[in-house]
């Protein structure tokens, strides 16, 4: 007798995962992370819970994915609107104006503040996660696309100063509007960036 030929299985591609990573935000922007269900992702994907399983370990792996996925596209906008200008300050505050919109205007962000603050927290902040590390890694390109020269341990504190401030204010968004806030902090930090230690 001859072995059964094996079930042919779905392709693991890029586009899946996309596909995948696209359900698990429209999901999670509709009905928060604590609800979130892998079956009702894979559903709205299209896909079968296995194929789901082949990509993401666990639920908690997919969140981490969607995070990631989501701080990559602000950072990706980020250093668009921060391109291009001779004046640092300049450039400071396009890249500062245009994260903290995009952060007003995240829907799943907006979700989570106002539903699930404390599901937040964690994500955005705990021991320098993903988050942290691939937002301070856009600060210091934007601070370096104005100042090259500068020395990388005043770099480091800039950049991590300045990461902390946006990650504030999308967990709770200042009383100015972004402008105000953009102007303001490139005009404050500007001088900073000049003063080497």
């Amino acid at each position: 007798m001859e072995p059964l030929a094996p079930l042919p299985t779905e392709p693991l591609t890029r586009s899946t995962r996309d596909q995948i990573l696209n359900a698990a935000l429209a999901t999670a922007t509709t009905h928060g992370i604590s609800r979130l269900s892998v079956g009702d992702v894979a559903k709205a994907a299209g896909l079968s819970r296995q194929t789901l399983y082949r990509h993401f370990t666990s639920k908690d792996d997919l969140i981490a994915a969607v995070v990631v996925q989501e701080t990559s596209t602000l950072i990706e906008h980020v250093i668009r609107a921060a391109s291009g200008f001779d004046n640092p300050q300049d450039s400071l505050e396009a890249g500062f104006l245009a994260a903290l919109i995009a952060l007003r205007e995240h829907p799943l962000l907006d979700q989570l503040v106002r539903t699930e603050p404390d599901a937040l927290i964690p994500l955005l902040t705990t021991g320098g996660g993903p988050v942290m590390s691939q937002v301070r890694g856009v600060v210091e390109l934007v601070i370096l696309m104005g100042q090259p020269e500068i020395d990388s341990g005043h770099l480091g504190r800039t950049a991590d100063l300045l990461t902390r401030l946006l990650i504030s204010y999308a967990v709770s968004a200042p009383d100015d509007s972004p402008e105000v806030i953009a102007n303001f902090v490139a005009s404050s930090l500007t001088p900073v960036l000049e003063v080497q230690p």
